[in-house]
This record gives structure tokens, sequence and C-alpha cells, in this order.
């Protein structure tokens, strides 16, 4: 599809009644629901002067109204990526117009959307396949940068998705999640895959993973990523009534030994997505046998480039093909499957040496001493910094020995298996990284740690 309306399937049509999305209450918002609640915020935004409208809302289900009745009357979407007052004024030169399930203390114009009246039985309005959408990505640069795509890309993706899971589509019985919707993750998995998928979704997002395992039943889908997997320990198994159908991560990659405690605690094998906002998802892998290779999503292809980079074309990437930010080695063809060997842009010279900040960053987690740690590189001359999530051990001898003696060690360790130029120079220890709700560690953030 790349033109033209879209239309929602027939089920739609068929089953009024069926369930669009369960609320936090346990309540049901139904097909008509839904479609009232579209057709009146469609008739008022047609009022509103402007092409262009920033999107935000808490609610997921809101959001979906939003998205569609801005679709149905031509104007651009806009997705916030906060609800801060300082980014929805920073998005102003893009549209003077904000959309959202409450009110915001901008000084720009409003639409509060509402509810409709089912008993009205209004007509489904016509939805453009080529409505505009505008994300903002969130990874590791300091400034978003702005993805442009058409609402007959999301749709392609979530049909890609549906084929990925065709065998077990009869199975899935909900959708839920901790990653937000203004994600593009978020939104592919937990909303236009559902829609499209005939699933209903829960409409709250869940921030901490106690809160996301209390809604898991027999049926569900957990979207979910490694911020939320890496935070399970303590939890008890869930009972194998309320074992999830399906988990998926995706944002950041997922080690196995938290793919592994997930499946002891949640009775099921995580499924990794790999992908990003400017190409939507691209392959997936289960997590069932160490060293499981990335395979291609249906309708995906890859082709490798000389320079070891890959090339990714199918329908729902906008204009067709795109550059992956990734180095890939390929097992036999793309078909069978590949590896992902870490982004070629955090490749960096550092005394005119090529060193991979991927490949320190794994050198440093598998020292005893270390639980995470992210490395960037800073400055001119370039030098290796690290920011360092010390393991009990590492905790214990940093408190008796200090940060000094501390760095020494942790050098030492590196330089078994790194040149001089992989050694970090510079360091930092804390409690915590500073990723965000996909768990990515922003550069910004990292380089805050050092300014200060």
């Amino acid at each position: 599809m790349s033109a033209g309306a879209f239309a929602l399937p027939q089920g739609w049509r068929d089953q009024p009644e069926q369930p669009v999305a369960f609320g936090a209450d346990g309540s049901s918002l139904s097909r008509r629901q839904f479609r009232a609640d579209l057709s009146a915020n469609v008739s008022r935004l047609r009022e509103l002067p402007g092409d262009a409208a920033i999107l935000r809302t808490d609610s997921l289900y809101w959001f979906a109204v939003g998205l569609l009745a801005l679709a149905a009357c031509r104007k651009h979407a806009i997705v916030a990526g906060n609800a801060l007052p300082a980014s929805l004024m920073g998005l102003a030169d893009l549209a003077d117009l904000v959309v959202s399930d409450r009110e915001h203390s901008v000084p720009v114009a409003q639409h509060r959307l509402h509810p409709g009246d089912p008993a009205s039985a209004p007509e489904w309005p016509r939805i453009e396949a080529a409505a505009q959408i505008s994300f903002f990505t969130s990874g590791s640069t300091s400034t978003p940068k702005r993805i442009d795509k058409q609402l007959h890309h999301l749709i392609a993706e979530a049909e890609a998705i549906s084929k990925l899971f065709a065998r077990q589509l009869a199975g899935f019985l909900s959708v839920c999640g901790t990653v937000p919707h203004h994600h593009a993750y978020g939104l592919a998995f937990r909303l236009i895959w559902p829609l499209l998928a005939g699933i209903p979704f829960l409409d709250e997002t869940a921030e901490f993973p106690e809160q996301a395992l209390a809604r898991l039943g027999a049926g569900a889908v957990l979207v979910t990523s490694p911020a939320h997997l890496n935070r399970l320990d303590g939890l008890p198994q869930l009972p194998m009534a309320k074992h999830p159908a399906c988990i998926l991560s995706a944002g950041a990659p997922l080690g196995a030994e938290a793919a592994s405690q997930a499946q002891a605690l949640l009775g099921c094998v995580v499924t990794e997505i790999y992908g990003s906002t400017e190409t939507g998802a691209l392959a997936c892998r289960r997590h069932d046998h160490p060293g499981e290779p990335w395979r291609p999503l249906p309708g995906v292809s890859l082709a490798l480039a000389s320079s070891g980079q890959a090339e990714a074309c199918a329908s729902h990437i906008p204009d067709g093909r795109a550059s992956l930010a990734d180095g890939i080695r390929l097992r036999g063809d793309a078909d069978t499957g590949f590896d992902l060997l870490g982004r070629m842009d955090r490749i960096v010279k550092i005394e005119a040496k090529r060193v991979s900040l991927d490949a320190v960053e794994a050198r440093l987690r598998e020292l005893d001493d270390v639980a995470d740690a992210v490395v960037i590189a800073r400055g001119e001359p370039a030098r290796l910094a690290a920011c360092v999530v010390p393991s009990p051990a590492g905790a214990d001898f940093l408190a008796n020995q200090g940060a000094f003696r501390f760095n020494r060690r942790l050098r030492a360790g590196l330089a078994l298996h790194l040149e001089a130029a992989g050694l970090p120079r510079d360091w930092r220890f804390v409690e915590q990284l500073p990723r965000g709700a996909l768990g990515k560690a922003s550069q910004h953030d990292i380089e805050t740690l050092f300014d200060e």
C-alpha cells in the first residue's frame, strides 16, 4: 500500500462489540466505541486550521484515536517524545496545535481528545494511508533526529509482524507493554500491529516490571526491553496460568543471562527484535539456544556491502531501502541468518588506531568487578572514557581501595585482551547507568557525568 485510503480489517465491521483495548481498571473499550470516538474527533479536528499537529497522550487508546483522526484529516502527526512544556514548545515551529488526552501548560492551541456517542452509529471516516507521521530518535546521540514516515509504512510493518507470528496469532489474546508508544518500537508492536491483527491491547504503559507481570495472563504478548528484563532479580516465578504467549524485546542488545532469567521466571522464551526508528523492525531471533542467528522478517531482504555494512530492503522502509548502522556477518546467506557485529559508527580513531567502543564495553562487562559499562570517546584528540557500574565484588574493592586503584585494576584486566589504545583514560563509577525507556544509554547523559 502506498496511497489511497486505509481500511481496518473486516472484522471491525462484523464484530463491533469486540474489545479494542482494556483499561487499567479492567474495563474494555469496544470497536463500536472506538469508531464513535474517532468520528467525533475527526469532526472537530477538521474545523481547526493548520496542516500539522503535535500528538502526545498518556493513554495508548487515545493515541490511537488521535493518530487515525489526524490521518483522516490529512494532518501531519508530530509525535512528541515527552510531555514536558519545553519539549512541546520546541516542536512549535513544526505545528502550532497540540492534540492530547489532557491539557498542557503551553501557550499554543490545543485539542483535547474526547469520547463520541456510540449510539449515533457514525460511519468509519476515510483514513489516508499517505498521512505523514514524524518521530524523534532517542538513541545514543545528544540531539534527537527527526524521522519522517507515512501511515502505510506502519501498516506494512504490522503486516510483516503478523506474517512472522502467523502460526501463533490465534493464541495471542492481548498485548501489554513497558515500552512507551511514542517510541517507534512501542507504537508498532503495542498499537498498529494489534489494531490490524484484531488483538486487544492494554491501554496503560507499565512503568515497573512488577506492574507488567501483574497484568499478564494466558495468551498475553509482553512488549518490553532490556531496561526492564534486566530488572527481574528478586521477583517470584509466575504461575503457569499467567505465563505469556510471547515476550518481545528491542531497543538495545539483550544479554543471554537476562534472556535466560526471563524465560525461567515468566515461562516463555524471549524473542528479540532488531531494527531502528528509521527502518522499523527488520529481523528477530529467539533466545532458546545459545548463538541463535538473526533472521529477517517476512518481506525484508538484506544485502552485504564490501565495507561490511548491510543494506535492508522492505516496503515499510521509507524509500524502500536503508543502510544499517550495524555491521553484520552472514551465515551462508541472509535467509540462513546473520550475526550483528556492532554499530559501524562506534568505531573511533585513538592514537591512529581503530577502536570499537562496543568491543571495549564487552570486555569490561566480562570482568568480575563490573556489572555494566558504557564507553564513549571524548575530546580532541579523542580519548576513551568509561562509565562503570561495579559488581558487588567491584563495589567492595572500590570502597576499600579507592577509585584510582579500582580503575588501574580494570585497565589491567582489559590489557589482557586490548591494545593500549583501547584502554579508557577517564572513569566514572555509578550505581546505575543513565538509560532511557528502551535500555539505551544516552551519550549526552554519559558525557554530563564526566563534565560534572
